[in-house]
């Protein structure tokens, strides 16, 4: 993928939920509030489960999350 189109991408899911998997296999599931270069993300209204959102609810936030992009595995489109 160009840079170019990754970063319309994350420009285009700004204010959109997603889903953010870490390579410990945790989802984060929320709302995208802010994505920087080093892909650190910021979610609000944020549900955690482990490996998929059909599985158990670990935790919901009612804060912010923030997010270390050299963490994250991969951010979609929910």
């Amino acid at each position: 993928m160009s840079e170019s189109v990754s970063t319309q991408f994350l420009a285009n899911i700004l204010g959109k939920p997603v889903h953010v998997k870490l390579y410990s296999g945790i989802l984060y599931s929320g709302v995208l509030e802010s994505i920087d270069g080093f892909m650190n993300v910021a979610l609000s209204g944020t549900k955690e489960h482990y490996e998929s959102s059909s599985n158990n609810l670990l935790r919901k936030y009612n804060s912010d999350v923030f997010l270390r992009g050299t963490q994250v595995m991969y951010i979609s489109e929910a």
